[in-house]
């Protein structure tokens, strides 16, 4: 399997993981480093894993079922280093709302592994202007 179609895999268990609310798919995904980044919509920037872990931990404890849709994915590769820029759909019982994610991967010798995920909300005026984005 080559890079690209590694990251892919790794990008799409991420969203697995989300959506199933599942900690122990979630924590096999991430670098376990002091350093990693993570900010969900509306959060302060979260550093280092434990703080990272935390907040799934927080929020799949507080979320009793949801479903993430995943368009306009776009991956990219530099030596040990893939990003993957998508858009994410929410849905929490019938309330969507729409994010603009990054997602980074770091090559280890465990595989590929998350180092960052940073997510936005999306103005509801930017999403009417390209419809289409995520189905």
């Amino acid at each position: 399997m080559q890079a690209e179609e590694r990251v892919r895999e790794r990008n799409a268990a991420f969203y697995r993981a989300l959506t199933q609310l599942d900690l122990d798919a979630m924590e096999r995904l991430w670098l376990h480093t002091d350093w990693v980044r993570c900010i969900h919509p509306g959060w302060e920037l979260l550093i280092g894993w434990r703080a990272v872990r935390a907040s799934w931990e927080g929020i799949f404890q507080h979320t009793e079922r949801h479903r993430v849709d995943v368009g306009d994915v776009a991956i990219h590769l530099s030596g040990a280093l893939g990003w993957v820029s998508c858009v994410e759909r929410i849905d929490v019982r019938g309330r969507v709302s729409f994010t603009a994610a990054t997602n980074l991967f770091q090559e280890t010798t465990d595989g590929w592994r998350m180092i960052l995920h940073h997510a936005s909300i999306i103005p509801v005026t930017e999403l009417a202007a390209q419809p289409g984005l995520v189905h």
